[in-house]
């Protein structure tokens, strides 16, 4: 064996036993799914499907009844702001001072992976293999897809295999912007990621591609708006030998990097993670390996320059699709003031005025 494939294999093992000795430390809370901010409580689901609620400003849980034969697998605010559920059978339920009220039965009991609404408040869901739409009882599959060796779908007929580039791939982040497009982004290990678009309000199936959207081999990790204009960003990352990633704003179909990380020094190099702009500061807060940053979001060009806010001490694991840890924030949220953070490990955490707590969840 040469002597520098030797290094590099030495390399490689040191570097997995480091990330095998992050994923081996205990877990400390139970692992929240999903969650959403309905002033003055958040609601949230575990990975478990149990439903859970606290108080904002207390940080103390609320009790709320329900059916504990249900399992919630996923989690929504409808247009007029009231909280939507959904369950591992086919039922969307939603949230009052009265507990919860089933509004909603599927026809087949899909499994509600993710639930969201258009500006006539009309309710899509990801059920497995498929975008659906429980009001006309229509679902779509066919998302045209460029080739991945990760990703290999074929048809058969008798003994003959065709390779196929459209079919439905699970999202991993799901939004709506402001002309009622759903964008779905889900990715594939060391092979990056996809982007599957539909227009809610034609019902179609959208296949034009976004230019100069490279995603290489970034995980996308998040998806949000600045809440003033039409643009569309993606946050997307990956913890590999170096940290890696970037951020693009979509605008009319088309993509501008406006975080780069190769515009940085090797060393100072970023794991880009779940990000989300204050929308009446336009500041934008960016997860990453180093903490939480915070920084003004440019009309035009790149970021030049970030502040950290506050780095948070968190449980990371291990990704299972690539050779690396895995992003231990997994959404941001900023309202009233305050900075909400979603991790995998450590439950929900609030950030104001320099003062970081967590939830009490067990």
């Amino acid at each position: 064996m040469k002597l520098k494939d030797m290094k590099n294999k030495i390399l490689f093992w040191v570097f997995y036993l480091m990330v095998s000795l992050v994923v081996a430390q205990t877990q400390t809370t139970t692992a929240i799914k999903d969650m959403v901010i309905k002033e003055p409580y958040i609601y949230a689901i575990e990975r478990e499907g149990r439903l859970r609620v606290w108080q904002i400003d207390t940080q103390k849980e609320a009790s709320i009844t329900y059916d504990t034969n249900c399992v919630f697998t996923a989690i929504a605010l409808d247009r007029n702001k009231n909280v939507v559920v959904g369950t591992k059978d086919g039922k969307l339920f939603s949230i009052s001072g009265n507990g919860l009220q089933l509004f909603k039965q599927l026809r087949k009991p899909y499994v509600i992976e993710h639930i969201v609404f258009n500006s006539q408040n009309h309710p899509y869901l990801v059920v497995p293999n498929a975008l659906y739409c429980p009001i006309t009882d229509s679902y779509w599959t066919e998302f045209y897809h460029d080739y991945s060796p990760m990703i290999v779908q074929k048809r058969y007929l008798f003994f003959f295999k065709k390779q196929i580039k459209t079919y439905f791939l699970s999202p991993s982040r799901i939004f709506v912007d402001n002309n009622d497009v759903i964008w779905m982004t889900s990715y594939y290990g060391e092979f990056g990621g996809s982007l599957q678009l539909f227009d809610s309000k034609e019902r179609k199936i959208i296949n034009t591609p976004i230019k100069e959207l490279k995603l290489g081999l970034f995980f996308p990790q998040s998806i949000f708006s600045d809440g003033k204009t039409d643009a569309i960003y993606i946050a997307s990352g990956i913890q590999h030998f170096v940290p890696s990633g970037d951020i693009f704003k979509i605008r009319n179909y088309t993509a501008e990097k406006i975080l780069d990380n190769e515009d940085r020094p090797r060393d100072e190099r970023l794991f880009i993670g779940a990000s989300t702009i204050d929308p009446t500061t336009q500041t934008l807060y960016i997860a990453t390996q180093k903490g939480i940053y915070k920084t003004p979001l440019p009309e035009n060009g790149r970021i030049t320059t970030m502040e950290i806010l506050f780095n948070p001490q968190l449980y990371w694991e291990r990704e299972p699709l690539a050779i690396g840890a895995k992003m231990a924030i997994e959404k941001l949220w900023f309202t009233d003031g305050k900075l909400f953070f979603l991790t995998s490990q450590n439950g929900i955490g609030v950030y104001q005025e320099g003062v970081v707590d967590y939830l009490n969840i067990q």
